[in-house]
């Protein structure tokens, strides 16, 4: 097994045992680091990645590709629940092209009803912007820290 396998299993291991401290109730299946959206609550449904684990072009190392910039084409509005799996946060918004009202998740945090009376965000996502860092550095969170 190759170092990059090592680690890149290393991390499932470690990302699933954090999330399954999260949520000890549902077990759920992650691939890789990145936001993942689900059409039911609770982490049910269809279950949609943000970005793709993928070779580079050159077949030399593994790159995140975005599955859609920065749409979702055939996820549109279908977002139920979110658990983000990445080191970065995330801002999900109401509308395409970043518009709208918006909602950051930082990285460990998971949001299993989008329809809890203090988001009333069910069923709207259309876009999500990946940040630079762990922060959400100015944009409204879904959980407040502190």
């Amino acid at each position: 097994m190759s170092i990059i396998s090592k680690r890149l299993l290393g991390a499932a291991v470690v990302a699933l045992g954090v999330l399954g401290a999260a949520s000890p109730a549902q077990a759920v299946t992650l691939d890789f680091r990145t936001l993942y959206l689900f059409d039911d609550a609770g982490y049910e449904g269809a279950k949609v990645p943000v970005q793709t684990l993928e070779w580079n072009e050159l077949g030399q190392f593994w790159v995140y590709r975005q599955v859609s910039k920065p749409e979702f084409p055939t996820f549109n509005d279908k977002t139920s629940s979110l658990i983000n799996n990445d080191w970065r946060a995330w801002v999900v918004f109401d509308d395409k092209n970043y518009q709208d009202r918006r909602y950051c998740i930082r990285p460990g945090e998971t949001v299993p009803n989008l329809s809890a009376q203090q988001f009333k965000f069910n069923d709207k996502i259309s876009s999500a912007l990946r940040l630079e860092g762990a922060s959400c550095a100015g944009y409204p969170a879904f959980f407040t820290t502190g």
